[in-house]
């Protein structure tokens, strides 16, 4: 009797813990479409026109495209790094992994995503990643924003979420005024594999990334899945050095041929105006939130707060005093 009561308490927390996560996102790709090896479709559309090949979860509709299927696309995997979600206690069955040398995935122009300037904010990805330069999972197309400051670059575009050379791995946006932030963590602080010896990258970890932006302070964390060691704050900078008047992130600023300001990318970046940056490997359960959420927020929350917030909701239901 005892454990029915426990599990059904623990599955009402687990609901109530998926609406207060869903509160604030903005948009959440699971890529849980499927089948495992079957490509991440694109509609027969020709290269680079827009098609939602995967679902944005989040309910807003926010959906991806990717540029092209084979050359420039991704295929699900049946490789994941957990499942369920802790936090929303969902299936989790996909990832994808790119099938050519240009990925790219990409929201649409038409979609009210593309303006958001989120004073506040939080990127979360999973990943298990091929090693490289820069590599960007989750990025902001823009040229030209970065005008004020320590630092004055146009050719950045407006924000990215990913590793760099060495196996760091960093966090980079420009504000609405102009200025430049960011928080790079130390060198080789994740494994990754190299595709022509390893090439699904077998026995390599998976890791959790998220970047969150207060409007003061810019934090990056790590979690290496499975690992007992739990989040690390590898990298966090103080914003209001910089002397911004509005740190909140821009919408970015210009187009090109193929791409227009403020659009989101996964799996490439954008520098000086072009498509780079590109993050082979797998990718899986990437979340954009517009506020600060706290480590027991994340979608694979620090096991301590778990069990914490499992045991309120017990004692809450049960109502003892002894809690």
């Amino acid at each position: 009797m005892k454990s029915k009561v426990g599990i059904g308490l623990m599955m009402l927390f687990v609901f109530a813990a998926g609406l207060s996560a869903q509160a604030s996102t903005v948009a959440y790709w699971r890529f849980e479409e499927g089948p495992a090896g079957a490509p991440v479709s694109h509609g027969g559309m020709p290269a680079g026109v827009y098609y939602e090949g995967t679902a944005d979860s989040s309910g807003n509709g926010y959906g991806l495209s990717v540029w092209a299927e084979g050359w420039a696309g991704y295929a699900y995997r049946s490789e994941v790094g957990i499942s369920p979600i802790p936090q929303t206690g969902q299936v989790n069955q996909f990832s994808v992994k790119n099938t050519g040398g240009y990925p790219a995935m990409f929201t649409s122009s038409e979609d009210a995503i593309r303006y958001i300037t989120p004073s506040a904010f939080t990127i979360e990805a999973t990943f298990k990643l091929e090693n490289g330069g820069y590599r960007t999972i989750v990025g902001r197309d823009s040229y030209g924003t970065n005008t004020a400051g320590a630092k004055t670059e146009a050719a950045l575009a407006a924000l990215y979420f990913q590793a760099i050379p060495n196996n760091a791995l960093a966090i980079k946006f420009c504000d609405v005024s102009g200025y430049w932030h960011e928080a790079i963590s130390a060198e080789n602080i994740f494994t990754g594999f190299d595709y022509p010896t390893n090439p699904d990258g077998v026995g390599v970890p998976w890791y959790s990334m998220a970047a969150v932006s207060d409007g003061s302070t810019l934090s990056l964390y790590l979690l290496e899945i499975g690992s007992e060691a739990g989040w690390q704050l590898i990298a966090q900078t103080d914003m209001t050095a910089s002397g911004s008047p509005n740190t909140a992130l821009t919408a970015g600023l210009g187009s090109g041929s193929d791409w227009e300001a403020g659009n989101w990318s996964v799996g490439r970046g954008l520098y000086n105006g072009g498509h780079t940056d590109r993050a082979y490997g797998f990718l899986d359960e990437i979340r954009i939130s517009d506020s600060a959420l706290s480590v027991g927020e994340f979608l694979i929350p620090e096991p301590a707060s778990l069990l914490i917030a499992a045991l309120g909701s017990v004692c809450l239901g049960l109502r003892r005093k002894s809690c």
